[in-house]
Protein backbone atom coordinates (compact mmCIF):
# COMPACT_ATOMS: atom_id res chain seq x y z
CA UNK A 1 0.00 0.00 0.00
CA UNK A 2 1.35 3.40 -0.97
CA UNK A 3 0.49 5.98 1.64
CA UNK A 4 -1.05 9.23 0.42
CA UNK A 5 -0.68 11.02 3.72
CA UNK A 6 1.68 13.97 3.58
CA UNK A 7 3.56 14.30 6.83
CA UNK A 8 5.47 17.47 7.65
CA UNK A 9 9.10 16.62 8.36
CA UNK A 10 10.96 17.74 11.50
CA UNK A 11 12.74 21.04 11.00
CA UNK A 12 16.27 20.23 12.14
CA UNK A 13 19.05 22.86 11.87
CA UNK A 14 22.24 21.92 10.03
CA UNK A 15 24.31 22.56 13.12
CA UNK A 16 23.41 21.15 16.52
CA UNK A 17 25.22 21.52 19.83
CA UNK A 18 25.93 18.44 21.93
CA UNK A 19 23.83 18.13 25.05
CA UNK A 20 23.29 15.73 27.98
CA UNK A 21 20.77 14.94 30.71
CA UNK A 22 22.86 15.77 33.76
CA UNK A 23 21.03 18.99 34.53
CA UNK A 24 17.54 18.05 33.36
CA UNK A 25 14.75 19.11 35.72
CA UNK A 26 11.15 20.26 35.70
CA UNK A 27 10.35 22.91 33.07
CA UNK A 28 13.60 22.33 31.19
CA UNK A 29 13.74 23.57 27.59
CA UNK A 30 16.20 22.24 25.03
CA UNK A 31 16.60 23.49 21.48
CA UNK A 32 19.00 23.16 18.54
CA UNK A 33 20.91 20.29 20.15
CA UNK A 34 21.66 16.57 19.95
CA UNK A 35 21.66 13.86 22.60
CA UNK A 36 23.79 10.88 21.64
CA UNK A 37 24.75 7.57 23.33
CA UNK A 38 23.31 8.49 26.71
CA UNK A 39 20.69 7.26 29.20
CA UNK A 40 18.00 8.93 31.30
CA UNK A 41 16.86 6.70 34.17
CA UNK A 42 14.13 6.77 36.83
CA UNK A 43 13.04 10.36 36.33
CA UNK A 44 9.65 11.94 36.98
CA UNK A 45 9.57 15.21 35.06
CA UNK A 46 6.96 17.85 34.25
CA UNK A 47 6.81 20.49 31.52
CA UNK A 48 9.94 19.44 29.65
CA UNK A 49 10.16 20.66 26.06
CA UNK A 50 12.48 19.62 23.23
CA UNK A 51 12.47 21.63 20.01
CA UNK A 52 14.75 21.14 16.98
CA UNK A 53 16.44 18.21 18.72
CA UNK A 54 17.92 14.86 17.61
CA UNK A 55 18.11 11.84 19.93
CA UNK A 56 20.56 9.22 18.62
CA UNK A 57 21.03 5.88 20.42
CA UNK A 58 19.46 7.28 23.59
CA UNK A 59 17.80 5.12 26.26
CA UNK A 60 14.95 6.26 28.51
CA UNK A 61 14.57 3.89 31.47
CA UNK A 62 11.49 3.78 33.74
CA UNK A 63 10.73 7.47 33.30
CA UNK A 64 7.44 9.30 33.79
CA UNK A 65 6.83 12.49 31.84
CA UNK A 66 3.95 14.87 32.45
CA UNK A 67 3.18 17.54 29.85
CA UNK A 68 6.19 16.43 27.83
CA UNK A 69 6.56 18.22 24.48
CA UNK A 70 8.52 17.39 21.33
CA UNK A 71 8.43 19.75 18.36
CA UNK A 72 10.66 19.12 15.32
CA UNK A 73 12.40 16.16 16.92
CA UNK A 74 14.03 12.95 15.62
CA UNK A 75 14.47 9.76 17.65
CA UNK A 76 16.85 7.38 15.88
CA UNK A 77 17.97 4.03 17.26
CA UNK A 78 16.54 4.88 20.67
CA UNK A 79 14.94 2.76 23.39
CA UNK A 80 11.89 4.37 24.98
CA UNK A 81 10.37 1.16 26.37
CA UNK A 82 8.29 0.99 29.57
CA UNK A 83 7.99 4.74 30.02
CA UNK A 84 4.99 6.97 30.72
CA UNK A 85 4.29 9.64 28.09
CA UNK A 86 0.74 10.40 29.22
CA UNK A 87 -0.61 13.60 27.70
CA UNK A 88 2.62 14.22 25.78
CA UNK A 89 2.79 16.27 22.59
CA UNK A 90 4.68 15.07 19.52
CA UNK A 91 4.55 17.51 16.60
CA UNK A 92 6.65 17.01 13.44
CA UNK A 93 8.46 14.10 15.04
CA UNK A 94 10.15 11.07 13.48
CA UNK A 95 10.79 7.78 15.28
CA UNK A 96 13.25 5.65 13.29
CA UNK A 97 14.34 2.15 14.35
CA UNK A 98 13.23 2.99 17.87
CA UNK A 99 11.73 0.74 20.56
CA UNK A 100 8.80 1.78 22.73
CA UNK A 101 7.64 -1.59 24.04
CA UNK A 102 5.11 -1.32 26.85
CA UNK A 103 5.13 2.47 26.77
CA UNK A 104 2.02 4.47 27.58
CA UNK A 105 1.05 7.28 25.20
CA UNK A 106 -2.45 7.70 26.64
CA UNK A 107 -4.07 11.08 25.92
CA UNK A 108 -1.06 12.11 23.86
CA UNK A 109 -1.35 14.56 20.95
CA UNK A 110 0.56 13.12 18.00
CA UNK A 111 0.63 15.25 14.84
CA UNK A 112 2.70 15.00 11.65
CA UNK A 113 4.62 12.05 13.06
CA UNK A 114 6.30 9.13 11.28
CA UNK A 115 7.08 5.81 12.98
CA UNK A 116 9.57 3.97 10.74
CA UNK A 117 10.80 0.41 11.47
CA UNK A 118 9.89 0.72 15.16
CA UNK A 119 8.95 -1.88 17.76
CA UNK A 120 6.01 -0.86 19.92
CA UNK A 121 4.60 -4.17 21.15
CA UNK A 122 2.33 -3.84 24.22
CA UNK A 123 2.25 -0.05 23.85
CA UNK A 124 -0.88 1.96 24.60
CA UNK A 125 -2.33 4.91 22.69
CA UNK A 126 -5.66 5.02 24.52
CA UNK A 127 -7.60 8.29 24.24
CA UNK A 128 -4.82 9.79 22.10
CA UNK A 129 -5.38 12.43 19.44
CA UNK A 130 -3.61 11.35 16.26
CA UNK A 131 -3.46 13.44 13.08
CA UNK A 132 -1.36 12.78 9.97
CA UNK A 133 0.55 9.85 11.39
CA UNK A 134 2.10 6.85 9.67
CA UNK A 135 3.30 3.59 11.20
CA UNK A 136 5.47 1.93 8.55
CA UNK A 137 7.19 -1.45 8.88
CA UNK A 138 6.47 -1.40 12.61
CA UNK A 139 5.61 -4.13 15.10
CA UNK A 140 2.59 -3.20 17.23
CA UNK A 141 1.74 -6.63 18.62
CA UNK A 142 -0.78 -6.49 21.47
CA UNK A 143 -0.90 -2.69 21.30
CA UNK A 144 -4.01 -0.76 22.35
CA UNK A 145 -5.82 2.06 20.55
CA UNK A 146 -8.95 2.68 22.67
CA UNK A 147 -11.21 5.66 21.87
CA UNK A 148 -8.59 7.24 19.66
CA UNK A 149 -9.51 10.48 17.91
CA UNK A 150 -7.72 10.23 14.58
CA UNK A 151 -7.52 11.95 11.22
CA UNK A 152 -5.26 10.65 8.42
CA UNK A 153 -3.67 7.59 9.99
CA UNK A 154 -1.79 4.83 8.13
CA UNK A 155 -0.55 1.37 9.06
CA UNK A 156 1.83 0.27 6.28
CA UNK A 157 3.30 -3.25 6.34
CA UNK A 158 2.94 -3.54 10.09
CA UNK A 159 2.70 -6.49 12.45
CA UNK A 160 -0.63 -5.99 14.22
CA UNK A 161 -1.31 -9.36 15.79
CA UNK A 162 -3.60 -9.11 18.84
CA UNK A 163 -3.96 -5.35 18.41
CA UNK A 164 -7.01 -3.91 20.15
CA UNK A 165 -8.57 -0.90 18.46
CA UNK A 166 -11.85 -0.66 20.34
CA UNK A 167 -14.40 2.17 20.38
CA UNK A 168 -12.46 3.84 17.59
CA UNK A 169 -14.10 4.54 14.20
CA UNK A 170 -12.24 2.60 11.50
CA UNK A 171 -13.78 4.23 8.44
CA UNK A 172 -10.95 5.15 6.05
CA UNK A 173 -8.31 2.94 7.67
CA UNK A 174 -6.54 0.42 5.44
CA UNK A 175 -5.01 -2.65 7.09
CA UNK A 176 -4.71 -4.75 3.93
CA UNK A 177 -0.92 -5.01 3.72
CA UNK A 178 -0.35 -5.47 7.45
CA UNK A 179 -0.43 -8.82 9.22
CA UNK A 180 -2.45 -10.23 12.12
CA UNK A 181 -4.06 -13.45 13.29
CA UNK A 182 -6.12 -11.91 16.07
CA UNK A 183 -7.59 -8.41 15.83
CA UNK A 184 -10.05 -6.78 18.27
CA UNK A 185 -12.40 -4.11 16.92
CA UNK A 186 -15.80 -2.64 17.75
CA UNK A 187 -18.19 -4.23 15.26
CA UNK A 188 -20.40 -1.16 15.01
CA UNK A 189 -17.38 0.97 14.01
CA UNK A 190 -15.96 -1.43 11.44
CA UNK A 191 -17.80 -0.02 8.42
CA UNK A 192 -15.67 1.72 5.79
CA UNK A 193 -12.36 0.10 6.73
CA UNK A 194 -10.27 -1.98 4.30
CA UNK A 195 -8.93 -5.49 4.90
CA UNK A 196 -7.65 -8.15 2.54
CA UNK A 197 -9.63 -11.39 2.09
CA UNK A 198 -7.66 -13.38 4.65
CA UNK A 199 -8.01 -10.65 7.26
CA UNK A 200 -11.75 -10.39 6.63
CA UNK A 201 -12.12 -14.13 7.26
CA UNK A 202 -10.13 -13.81 10.49
CA UNK A 203 -12.38 -11.02 11.74
CA UNK A 204 -15.52 -12.87 10.68
CA UNK A 205 -14.45 -15.98 12.60
CA UNK A 206 -13.73 -13.88 15.69
CA UNK A 207 -17.36 -12.71 15.52
CA UNK A 208 -18.60 -16.28 15.47
CA UNK A 209 -19.42 -16.35 11.77
CA UNK A 210 -18.97 -19.79 10.20
CA UNK A 211 -16.98 -19.79 6.97
CA UNK A 212 -17.83 -22.64 4.58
Amino acid sequence: MNSTIKIAQPRIPNELTSSHFEDIEHESYYTNCQFKDCTLSNKKLENVCFQHVVFSNVTFEECQFTRFECIDVVFEGCNMSNNEWIGATFHRTTFKETKFLGSNFAEASIVDTFFDHCIGNYSSFNYASIKQVRFQDCSLIESEFFEVNWKKLDFVRCQLNSMSIMRTPLKGLNFSDSEFEIFSVSLELLKGSTFNAGQAITIAKSLGILID
